[in-house]
């Protein structure tokens, strides 16, 4: 099987980033890129030293994503970005034409209680503007 770029073109830190991640890149790339490493004089003790290093690198950004990711649940509006949304909102949907992309942000995010927040911080919105435009018509 050939790669794009070949594995042989590719940078010894590509090579060690390639080995590192499991789940990014397949076993057969992985080998290759050790055999490769191993021609470019790196010893095996080098080779399982960094690739030890970067995978810890790794398990450690997806713990702190993951933990990011399950405090996005819980977390809100402040008063004034609600406030915000309740007054812009309609001037909002001039600029940005679909209004549901603000939700998959959102959802995206994790951020399930915003969602929420935000459905019901529109609809009131919808509310006042229309009650504003019947007072002055």
């Amino acid at each position: 099987m050939e790669f794009d770029p070949p594995v042989k073109e590719r940078k010894s830190k590509e090579l060690f980033n390639i080995i590192s991640n499991d789940e990014m890149w397949a076993k057969e790339i992985q080998l290759l890129a050790e055999e490769e490493l191993f021609r470019r004089n790196f010893t095996q003790e080098e080779i399982n030293y960094e690739k030890n290093r970067k995978f810890n690198t790794i398990k450690k950004l997806r713990e702190r994503q993951s933990k990011k990711i399950e405090k996005n649940k819980t977390e809100s509006y402040t008063a004034i970005e609600m406030m915000l949304i309740l007054v812009f909102f309609p001037f909002t949907l001039l600029l940005h034409m679909n209004p549901l992309s603000e939700f998959w942000e959102l959802d995206a995010g994790n951020y399930y209680k915003k969602i929420w927040q935000r459905a019901i911080l529109i609809i009131v919105s919808v509310f006042i503007w229309i009650q504003i435009i019947i007072r002055i018509v």
